[in-house]
């Protein structure tokens, strides 16, 4: 990994939409949904200790703060540098590989972010696009949290990260596994120094996204449903078990996962069985429990860390 790279800066682009642009109302926020999530976190997520691999939510921060807050509670004390991995919403991106762009800062609203060059040029198994990484939200909502905890521990955490969109293989999500092991160190790995975050949501149902298995009703029966899925679905991730995955992928082909970090969890879940981790579901919730209500079209967001 290496620390230079050109002088392009990443704007935060959606401060001021998805979350604040003031620092000391964003400041505010992170601290209220640090509360939240102590205060759901069980005596096991208590003494769980630090965390070096994360499943983290990326909607709006109305949406996600909660379920990212569990990443600060857990972080190690001598984190110094952050890998997030992410699937590109408004960009195609390449099969099998990561797509990356050399920013030498992170802009947010609480203060810029050091940028770090994490595969060198000669990596095979990547391609470079730059406006993919700058226009994609699911890379920008975790980053004012790690402003926060820059500005609250006064050290630097430098920031890489990579869109992954689709892998088609158990063997191909241990391959970009391997190559990102490669690429930071197992010191850094094992140590905590280098944490790596997966975003993602967990399943968008109803109508407006194309998927609803279990019908279009308002009520607690589809919600139920939906929850049990998920939360299988990170029990194998947490568990290292990439292979059931893989095979309900398959025996379920008509019917598309809307999961949509789902590439980047399965590389991370491969990436904590390099270190011989298994983690624990730290946070389960939906945006009709943000909202308050049943609406038959929902988003569900789901915290997995690993120690």
């Amino acid at each position: 990994m290496e620390n230079k790279g050109t002088q392009a800066v990443r704007k935060a682009w959606y401060a001021g939409t998805w979350y604040a642009a003031d620092p000391s109302v964003l400041r505010k926020n992170i601290s209220q949904a640090l509360l939240e999530a102590r205060e759901i976190e069980d005596d096991n997520l208590h003494s769980f200790g630090t965390t070096r691999f994360a499943v983290l939510p990326h909607a709006g921060l109305a949406y996600s703060a909660r379920g990212i807050a569990h990443m600060l509670l857990h972080a190690p004390e001598n984190l110094h540098r952050v890998v997030i991995l992410a699937p590109s919403h408004y960009a195609h991106v390449g099969i099998d590989r990561f797509t990356t762009a050399h920013f030498a800062s992170f802009d947010t609203p609480i203060g810029p972010l050091e940028g770090f060059v994490l595969f060198d040029d000669t990596y095979p198994r990547k391609d470079e696009m730059l406006a993919a990484l700058q226009r994609e939200h699911a890379v920008e909502m975790v980053l004012p949290f790690l402003a926060y905890l820059q500005e609250e521990r006064k050290r630097s955490i430098a920031v890489s990260m990579a869109l992954i969109s689709q892998v088609t293989t158990a063997q191909s999500a241990r391959q970009l596994a391997e190559d990102l092991f490669d690429a930071i160190g197992q010191e850094d790995l094992e140590s905590g120094a280098t944490m790596v975050i997966a975003s993602s949501d967990f399943t968008h149902y109803g109508e407006r996204f194309g998927y609803a298995p279990y019908g279009i009703t308002q009520g607690k029966v589809v919600s139920e449903k939906v929850r049990a899925s998920d939360l299988e679905l990170a029990a194998h991730l947490a568990d290292l078990e990439l292979g059931p995955i893989f095979l309900q992928q398959r025996q379920q082909r008509q019917q598309r996962s809307t999961v949509c970090g789902i590439a980047a969890t399965l590389v991370l879940s491969a990436l904590a069985a390099h270190v011989s981790t298994r983690g624990v579901v730290a946070d389960y919730y939906t945006s009709q429990e943000v909202l308050g209500d049943r609406a038959a079209d929902f988003v569900a967001y789901c915290t997995i860390l690993w120690r």
